[in-house]
This record gives C-alpha cells, sequence and structure tokens, in this order.
C-alpha cells in the first residue's frame, strides 16, 4: 500500500495550506480497493469520516496544523537536500527508529536498494505535538452487547460485579486494552484488557484480566479500583456520550480513553486518544519517492497539480442490459477512482478503478472484468454509458456524491 500527503502548496490569505491523507494499493498487480478506516469523529458540523483521501486537513501557520476533524497541534519540520546520496542510505534515515517514532517506509530493506537519489530529492523531517483530540467511534469496534440502545441502558444493564472471577462479555462492558491491538509483545498479556461494571452512585469498577492476543480469550480477572463517568453531549450539541475521569493509574498505558456513544439505537465503543506528547518522521518528498519506486520496480501514481473538484464518495446505479450499483465509489483528492460495484445479473461483485480529468470527464475499468464506465462528473450528480462486451450488454449509469 502507498500512503503519501498530497498538497498543491497554495497558502491562503489565513497562511494556510491544505493537504490530503491519500491511500492506494494493489494486489496482484491491480489497483485494490482500500479500506481506510470505519472511524467517525464529531465536530460542531456533525459526524465525519474523515480517512477517504478527500478530507481537507491544514497546515501553518506559524506550525499549526489540524488533521482528521479534531487532531490539533504544533509542528516542525527541517528539509534536507540528499541528492546524490544512495537511495540505500536515505531510506536507512527514514527507518531509523532511533531518530523516529515510526519509519514512513515499511517492508523494504535498505541495504538491498541500489541506485542515487537525483537533483531534487529532498526528505524531511517532522516533529508533531498535539494539544487536542476528537470523540470517535470506529464501526468494526462494535457496540455494547445486552440490547443495550442508550446511555441509561448501558448503566443499568451492566450492574456493578463486586466477585472479579465471576468478570465476563456478559456483566462487563469493554474499556480498552492497555496496549492498543499491537499487545504487549506476547501472546499471553498479564493484566491486560480492562472491563467495567456501573455503580449506581456515578462510578464505574475496573477490573483487569489477563488476554490471550491469538484467540482474544481473557482470564484471571482482578479489582483495580474504581472512576467516574459522565453523560454529556458531543460537540454537534446532539450524541449523547459518556466519558470517563479519574482512572487508576494502572491504566494510564493506555493511549485512549474510553468514550461510548449513543448514536443509531447502538452504543457504541468510541474513544478519545491522549494528546501524542512527540512524534518524529521523515518522509520522502515526491522526487525521492520516484526514485525509490524505481529502484523498487514500481510505478507512482500520476498525481494532479491540483486536488480534485470532484473529491470524495459517490453512490453509483447502473441499468440497461444489467442492473446493480456501487455504494461506494471513492474519489480522492489526486482524481484517482476505486471502488467496489454489484451487478443484480451476470456481473456479481467487482473491483473498479480509474480516474476523473479537470473537466470531470470519468473513465473507470474493472480489475476482475471487462465491464466499463465512461462519462462526466459534476459538483453533485454524474452520469455516462457503460459497457461489458463478453456479456454483449451496455446501458447507462447514474451518480450521487454522498
Amino acid at each position: 500500500m502507498l500512503r503519501y500527503y498530497y498538497s498543491d502548496n497554495v497558502v491562503d490569505s489565513t497562511g494556510r495550506s491544505t493537504y490530503y491523507d491519500v491511500r492506494e494499493a494493489q494486489s496482484g498487480g491491480k489497483p485494490a480497493v482500500v479500506v481506510y478506516d470505519t472511524v467517525q469523529f464529531v465536530t460542531a458540523e456533525g459526524w465525519h469520516t474523515p480517512l477517504d483521501g478527500a478530507t481537507p486537513n491544514h497546515s501553518g501557520p506559524n506550525g499549526a496544523y489540524d488533521y482528521n476533524h479534531g487532531y490539533i497541534g504544533q509542528s516542525t519540520s527541517v528539509d534536507t537536500d540528499v541528492a546524490g546520496q544512495t537511495i540505500a542510505s536515505v531510506v536507512a534515515k527514514v527507518q531509523d527508529l532511533g531518530t523516529n517514532t515510526s519509519s514512513t517506509i515499511v517492508g523494504v530493506t535498505a541495504a538491498t536498494l541500489t541506485g542515487v537519489m537525483p537533483a531534487g530529492a529532498k526528505i524531511r523531517a517532522i516533529s508533531n505535538t498535539e494539544s487536542l483530540t476528537p470523540v470517535g467511534y470506529r464501526l468494526t469496534d462494535g457496540f455494547a452487547g445486552n440490547n443495550v440502545t442508550t446511555l441509561a441502558n448501558l448503566v443499568t444493564s451492566y450492574p456493578a460485579v463486586s466477585n472479579a472471577a465471576a468478570v465476563s462479555t456478559a456483566n462487563t462492558v469493554s474499556m480498552g486494552n492497555l496496549h492498543g491491538s499491537n499487545g504487549c509483545g506476547a501472546q499471553v498479556c498479564l493484566q491486560e484488557r480492562m472491563r467495567g461494571s456501573f455503580n449506581t452512585n456515578g462510578t464505574v469498577t475496573l477490573h483487569l484480566c489477563d488476554l490471550d492476543t491469538v484467540s482474544g480469550v481473557f482470564s484471571n480477572c482482578s479489582s483495580i479500583g474504581t472512576a467516574n463517568y459522565q453523560s454529556t453531549t458531543a460537540l454537534d450539541g446532539v450524541t449523547p456520550i459518556m466519558t470517563f475521569s479519574g482512572l487508576p493509574a494502572a491504566v494510564s498505558t493506555q493511549t485512549f480513553t474510553r468514550v461510548f456513544v449513543q448514536r443509531g439505537g447502538h452504543v457504541y465503543q468510541g474513544f478519545q486518544d491522549k494528546p501524542a506528547v512527540m512524534t518524529k518522521q521523515t518522509r520522502l518528498n515526491k522526487v525521492a519517492f520516484e526514485a525509490l519506486a524505481a529502484s523498487l520496480g514500481v510505478t507512482p501514481p500520476v498525481i494532479p497539480d491540483h486536488p480534485a473538484a470532484t473529491a470524495g464518495t459517490w453512490s453509483v446505479t447502473y441499468a440497461g442490459g444489467d442492473t446493480g450499483s456501487c455504494t461506494a465509489l471513492s474519489v480522492n483528492a489526486a482524481a484517482h477512482v476505486i471502488g467496489t460495484c454489484t451487478s443484480s445479473g451476470v456481473g456479481g461483485s467487482f473491483i473498479v478503478s480509474g480516474t476523473v480529468d479537470a473537466a470531470g470527464g470519468l473513465s473507470v475499468g474493472s480489475t476482475s472484468s471487462d465491464a466499463s464506465f465512461t462519462g462526466t462528473l459534476g459538483a453533485a450528480t454524474g452520469s455516462g454509458t457503460w459497457s461489458r462486451p463478453s456479456a454483449s450488454a451496455t446501458g447507462t449509469w447514474a451518480a450521487t456524491k454522498q
């Protein structure tokens, strides 16, 4: 998978520039659908799905940045010209975890690379310090069980469990793992999974349990104390949420704090990340990346000078010699199109990919069949024709921006 930050580097009247988090992938040499994340973040304007390749993020002035609808902080960066240096040595700098908190190039062995960086190749060392983070939840994280539909139901459905040996998924709610999805570095993590049950005095009793990270089974639970819970309203002024305070010191290693979100008839297991004290990364500029891609035998994507006006998520239906739909056709800021369509007749499900030109001209083909779509996307709607020669089928399609 390739992830890159795309910007036209135009600074507006406030001194800010806009950039996009673009992610693309191939499977078997063909474009593959990239699932960014199912996360939803809340702002005063409502809930958003920020990781779609079309959400604008901002940097500047004076190092200020905002990212993904609510991650706010300060950034410093230093550019270094690496022209003439070996590609292997430059990649080694990017991957050096003695300098960086994480690497922006994974799955590549620097020592095996050949060639040198061309003129214009640079690396950028970036340090970010967060000050604010948003409240969010992931659809894939699921929601509270026991047919809970409201925060009030949550409290009454999971009353306090005084006997830690009796802790189970049926009588406690998930408060997350101490080390997130990465685990503790071993298959069995001692005192890793946190569960909670509610008291009538506005507190929640917390338990830590051993966790087998392979099977997902937890055991050997013990009580670690209580925390306070508060029912309040999210930034949109509408959504009920539950937050926690006064958590025991034993859970300080968690990188987030649990937040329960009441929305759409469910209570989701939400979160609010703790502001990162400092993160450091080293990134390649476009010239340096293209040199690395050539060394790896990878064809880099063609990136336009300006973000696509059609960027966003589109719903598509088609009819004629066959009928079907593409429920989430994504156009990212670089005007690259990817999605999955499902035919009600001869087609089945198939992945499509393509591009949109500056005038809105859409050209999309299937990576798993001979279906193709052409036409035009406007500001909010689009239309055109489709064909599938192997089925002797043609027809029309219509699109609406979500």
